[in-house]
């Protein structure tokens, strides 16, 4: 009888244990935006030989480096771009803030509406950009939400601590 209980209760786990693993609805691409549909994967990028028309980036701008003409941003998932501009470059958004100016460096002026970025640091940018021999050529800097204090988790230099 002692063997018929044991034998009896591990049936009956058993039997638990079955029905609560069963599942009732399975999990379906794109059912938390109420899309019963199909998965739609990314499209492919370009050929190599295709060029994307206006490539464009957004992200928070880090560091600008007007002595060797770059100044970096830092997309959604933390990678950090670097952009290098020129005299053509075009900075928009800033229209209504202080200008930047730094009275020691008269002699090299360089691209003024990008020394207009230096100090706001934090900011949200939307960059375009071409591509120059490997290296990505700002065209044109979109500030869409302006920051005038640095990132709290930066030092003096724009280098981030740990």
């Amino acid at each position: 009888m002692k063997k018929f209980v044991i034998l009896l209760f591990v049936c009956v786990l058993s039997a638990f244990l079955l029905l609560a693993c069963e599942r009732d609805q399975g999990v379906q691409a794109g059912s938390e935006q109420g899309n019963t549909g199909t998965y739609q994967p990314r499209p492919a990028p370009p050929p190599k030989g295709e060029v994307q028309q206006n490539p464009e980036i957004s992200g928070e701008l880090q560091h600008v480096d007007m002595a060797a003409k770059t100044f970096s941003i830092r997309v959604d998932n933390g990678m950090e771009q670097t952009f290098k501009f020129d005299d053509t470059t075009m900075v928009m958004g800033l229209e209504g803030q202080p200008q930047t100016t730094f009275p020691g460096k008269t002699g090299k002026v360089g691209n003024a509406s990008v020394r207009n970025l230096m100090g706001k640091e934090g900011s949200e940018v939307t960059v375009q950009w071409r591509d120059d021999n490997g290296a990505k050529m700002a065209t044109h800097v979109d500030v869409t939400q302006i920051s005038s204090a640095r990132s709290p988790r930066h030092t003096a230099k724009g280098k981030a601590t740990k």
